[in-house]
């Protein structure tokens, strides 16, 4: 198991690809909450401060990117370090997710033989 000793908000309006990264990230021994808006996410980020966020760039309401910066301007979240899932990817979808400050980019349907792995590289850095 890699990650018993880390906790992961997952954020993802869509029932299946939800399932699968709670399903991966609980395989591992990780901790998770899930949620289905920025702004149910935003509430659960009072509460508490994750290791990390795993964002769908399209949500509902507020997307991704408004859940990335309003992350990125809470001082008490700024370092939590984000993740931008999305089924719209193209080589430009990644190159802004990176410059805007998410800390890793992957495109749906994500690889479940590496995904956990990446993100375990991404809490390294």
């Amino acid at each position: 198991m890699v990650g018993s000793h880390w906790q992961v908000l997952v954020v993802e309006d869509e029932m299946d690809s939800r399932d699968v990264v709670r399903d991966l990230l609980h395989y591992h021994g990780v901790t998770c909450q899930v949620t289905e808006t920025a702004e149910d996410a935003l509430r659960l980020l009072q509460a508490a401060v994750p290791d990390m966020v795993v964002i769908d760039l399209s949500l509902p309401a507020m997307d991704g990117w408004g859940l990335l910066r309003a992350i990125q301007d809470d001082r008490r979240l700024a370092d939590v370090p984000c993740v931008a899932m999305t089924a719209y990817h193209s080589v430009e979808v990644a190159r802004k997710a990176i410059e805007v400050g998410f800390a890793g980019y992957f495109a749906k349907p994500i690889d479940v033989g590496s995904f956990v792995q990446d993100l375990v590289q991404i809490l390294r850095n």
